[in-house]
């Protein structure tokens, strides 16, 4: 056992930088796989802990005239643990550098916050003339504490300065990077003071029994009514979710996919390297087991040689994936909202580190190994010298081209092919790292695609709705403004048919604004019962057709629509849960929702629409509407917050793409370093008859590209079919995706990996050319 080890700490100092490319896809396969995995974990801790940490409510709503006795006698309600009222509004805010979107809650003691408890990060909670900012508003401005920031109603208000005490973190509330827009936190009455209002207008209940749920919300909204204090309907919060959990949770599939492709990878690297080890040493082997060297004494040298290798890299990956996966935990909890829970270790990650790196590497070694220590002792000790090994004679008519140019660049493509299993074992890794790339390319230039193609259909540059419902009239009088060309008045409310919850739009039937893309039947039509358009992926889910009738619940009431449409629209809202949407007349929203003529939102069109015209566009508009508390949104900001979102799935990607491509940019050096130690004999008689570095360095670079060039092509063509499965997978998770690929990225692509490749494969080439003759070639 002493001689076997012995053996095996020789090998591996004899082959230093070989062993450390080996390492490195080990570490890269387990960290990948153990990061996701205990990311995927650690975020359902941190929703777990967020809930009961911060006291999260079950259930919020928006409604006018709460106070606290209103919240004393919702508590007295069945299954209400607590409830509690506040004020918030939705403002800008400036710091200097330009006006930010804002919402700004006001809390009467924040000491005595019972619900949605807000952890203070930096600084203390403000009093009077302070405000205290959630901490991812430094993704959307600079500040500081103690900055004095400007706050405004409208453009025509007077402005309300406040100076920054604090920096918190909201529960499960989306960043402020993301969503385009911050959070702070004031006195009541500093809300109060800007919106006119007497009382609070947001109210937060949580329940005993969750399951429940729906039945208290329908409870209070029949309390808050005969109080006389109207209720749209409740926002209750699903238990096995938080916002932008669908996101987070297709983010971390298509992680995950990519991290086990990482691994399996890893294990081909491993296989490479013990066919390679193995073959260098048939020697050694056959002299074993002509002096009598048992079977399993070869197989157990060589499998410690593997296992050793395993363990080191699993231990190391294990480790680093652990760390990464801390990071990326506290990144995207940062990002939701969710507390960041404290550091674990579970036998889970550890058994997958085991699988990846010690399972994995010791299985990918029993193949070489068993091949080597069962061959004939004759065939082991013949020593043919050097000689052709190459089965792909047809590459040098084609090569020949290139060998008028380079003879040593044609040397190098014609050896890519010499060991035909090893080739093939190569160019599957590059495969499947310019797969990955490709499919990751596309698949984010179809997210971005979609999102951009579905913000046309609705057309408008900017809606605005009000503190309360208007006249469908007041759209008139917003058409005279300069500024606009064409506006619609909107409602929006939620909805569910059954079971499957709904997003409800309601709209002019001949609004222009829409441009609705029907799949079958017609567009809505103003009829008695009322008529209904739904997106396909609505549809779908409840299992409806053209021609049905079915029953739509909006908030108490329940009304039996015809379904005369079906559009293909799948825009979706960060964060939202909601399945589909469904399209109505306006008028039959409004009645459905006792609004009668009235509606919250109207969406227009600008004369233009540049970021800089609409800004002063809606400032304009609110200026005109201050009477009736306006609040503006911009297409093109919520269309940035996508955008945004988009970003962090595509560098998340990338990230991983990233340990895919490094483990295939090894599998290449490592190759060249076989192929040297190989071919000692074959560089020193190069040398001998005058070849010089250049020569060298060119042979093995061209080999390397030769290589790149193989699994680039094969990579392309695999890469559309895994591009189609990642995109049908996200639009499962997500939204309905319209799939795109640019011939673009793919020569881009092709012009990168060879770069790369060749500088890589410049550094065997170094290594080969040190070689002399004199120490490969004496003992011939």
């Amino acid at each position: 056992m002493q001689t076997l080890l012995r053996k095996v700490i020789r090998d591996l100092r004899r082959r230093p930088l070989r062993n450390v490319l080996t390492l490195l896809g080990i570490i890269l396969g387990v960290a990948g796989v153990v990061a996701i995995s205990s990311t995927a974990r650690s975020v359902a801790d941190a929703q777990r802990l967020t809930y009961a940490g911060s006291q999260q409510a079950d259930m919020a709503t928006f409604a006018n005239g709460l106070s606290a006795t209103t919240a004393n006698l919702i508590e007295r309600q069945p299954n209400v643990v607590a409830a509690e009222t506040r004020s918030v509004t939705f403002t800008r805010f400036d710091t200097g550098s330009g006006w930010e979107n804002l919402r700004l809650v006001g809390v009467d003691s924040f000491d005595a916050i019972t619900l949605d408890l807000v952890e203070l990060v930096e600084g203390r909670f403000p009093q009077r003339g302070e405000v205290a900012f959630d901490e991812s508003t430094r993704e959307l401005t600079s500040i500081e504490l103690d900055t004095v920031v400007a706050i405004r109603e409208s453009p025509a208000d007077p402005l309300v300065y406040a100076r920054v005490v604090g920096f918190t973190r909201s529960p499960a509330t989306l960043g402020a990077g993301l969503m385009n827009r911050a959070t702070a936190y004031v006195p009541s009455a500093t809300v109060r003071e800007l919106t006119g209002r007497t009382g609070d207008n947001y109210l937060l209940v949580r329940v005993e029994d969750q399951e429940r749920a729906s039945q208290t919300a329908s409870d209070v909204r029949r309390l808050l009514s005969k109080r006389g204090v109207s209720v749209s309907g409740f926002d209750v919060r699903d238990p096995n979710a938080f916002v932008g959990s669908r996101e987070l949770g297709t983010l971390l599939l298509l992680l995950q996919v990519f991290s086990w492709l990482g691994a399996a990878l890893s294990s081909v690297l491993v296989a490479n390297t013990l066919a390679a080890v193995m073959g260098e040493e048939t020697t050694q082997i056959g002299i074993i087991k002509s002096i009598g060297g048992r079977r399993w004494q070869i197989m157990l040298t060589y499998l410690v040689y593997g296992a050793l290798l395993g363990t080191v890299g699993t231990v190391a990956g294990w480790l680093a994936g652990l760390a990464i996966g801390y990071e990326l935990t506290e990144y995207l909890t940062r990002l939701t909202g969710l507390q960041q829970p404290s550091f674990a270790i579970v036998a889970r990650e550890i058994g997958l580190a085991l699988l990846v790196g010690a399972l994995v590497t010791v299985t990918a070694s029993l193949l070489p190994v068993f091949a080597n220590a069962n061959a004939r002792v004759a065939s082991l000790l013949r020593a043919p010298g050097v000689r052709n090994e190459s089965a792909s004679r047809w590459l040098v008519p084609i090569s020949a081209p290139l060998a008028r140019a380079s003879v040593a660049a044609a040397v190098g493509a014609r050896n890519a092919l010499r060991r035909p299993r090893r080739t093939l074992a190569t160019i599957l890794v590059v495969t499947v790292a310019v797969a990955a790339f490709v499919a990751t390319q596309a698949l984010s230039r179809s997210v971005s695609g979609t999102v951009d193609d579905l913000y046309a259909l609705y057309g408008a540059d900017g809606w605005v709705s009000f503190e309360r419902p208007v006249d469908i009239g007041f759209a008139s009088e917003l058409a005279q403004d300069p500024w606009i060309t064409h506006v619609e008045p909107w409602t929006s409310a939620s909805g569910a048919f059954g079971s499957t919850r709904t997003d409800i739009w309601g709209m002019p039937p001949n609004g222009g604004l829409y441009s609705h893309q029907l799949v079958d039947g017609t567009w809505i039509v103003p009829s008695n019962p009322p008529a209904a358009v739904l997106t396909s992926n609505l549809a779908d889910a409840i299992g409806a057709e053209v021609g049905q009738w079915r029953d739509l619940d909006i908030g108490a009431k329940r009304e039996t629509v015809q379904i005369v449409g079906i559009v293909n629209d799948s825009s979706t809202y960060l964060g939202n849960s909601a399945t589909g949407k469904v399209f109505m007349d306006v008028k039959d929203v409004n009645r459905l929702r006792s609004l009668g003529r009235r509606a919250d939102i109207f969406a227009y069109k600008l004369t233009a629409s540049d970021p800089e015209s609409v800004d002063r566009a809606l400032a304009a508009i609110e200026d005109r509407t201050r009477e009736h508390g306006p609040v503006t949104y911009s297409a093109y900001s919520d269309q940035e917050s996508s955008r945004q979102a988009i970003g962090i799935l595509t560098l998340m990607l990338n990230a991983m793409v990233v340990v895919v491509a490094v483990v295939g940019i090894s599998g290449i050096a490592n190759t060249l370093l076989i192929s040297i130690a190989e071919r000692r004999r074959e560089f020193g008689v190069m040398r001998a008859i005058g070849a010089g570095t250049r020569h060298i360095v060119l042979v093995l670079v061209s080999e390397g590209v030769m290589l790149a060039i193989l699994g680039l092509i094969a990579g392309t063509i695999a890469g559309y079919p895994l591009a189609r499965l990642l995109v049908d997978v996200t639009s499962a998770e997500l939204f309905e995706l319209t799939f795109y690929m640019s011939p673009l990225s793919i020569v881009a692509t092709f012009v990168v990996a060879l770069l790369t490749v060749a500088a890589v494969s410049a550094a065997p080439g170094l290594i080969a050319a040190r070689i002399r003759p004199i120490q490969v070639l004496r003992y011939e």
